[in-house]
């Protein structure tokens, strides 16, 4: 299993590598911008919940036996799930311009996550089963 740490920083690069990309993305001009000028607020809720998941994942990996791993992984999408609706609420009732464009760039930008997330639980419960086979 990778430690702690490394998936911390791994998770940091994505952010960065996607942070990247969108403000690459803010920087063509067009007619119609693709990217809502309130997209950095999805970015750094979306890293921390990133970095939350992350530590819990490794947490509940190293402290459960193997039965219980499946449910920490439908448990983790679940939880980033609802607290991304309740963010997603909480921004669009608090008042916002441009909601549909907001709404789209936040499922696209949870979506970019979320394969992350499965990647990483994925290349952990890999790592963990190599383990137990030795």
């Amino acid at each position: 299993m990778k430690s702690l740490g490394r998936q911390i920083i791994e998770s940091l690069i994505f952010s960065l590598i996607l942070s990247g990309i969108v403000f690459g993305l803010q920087q063509i001009e067009m007619e119609k911008s693709l990217i809502h000028d309130r997209i950095w607020s999805i970015m750094i809720f979306s890293a921390v919940l990133g970095i939350v998941v992350v530590a819990i994942a490794h947490w509940s990996l190293s402290t459960f036996d193997a039965q219980t791993r499946p449910n920490i992984f439908i448990g983790l999408t679940v939880l980033r799930m609802l607290l991304s609706m309740i963010f997603l609420a909480a921004v669009i009732f608090l008042g916002l311009e441009e909601r549909g464009l907001w709404v789209a760039n936040f499922f696209i930008l949870y979506l970019f996550y979320l394969v992350f997330e499965i990647y990483a639980i994925l290349s952990n419960l890999r790592a963990i089963s190599g383990e137990g086979e030795n």
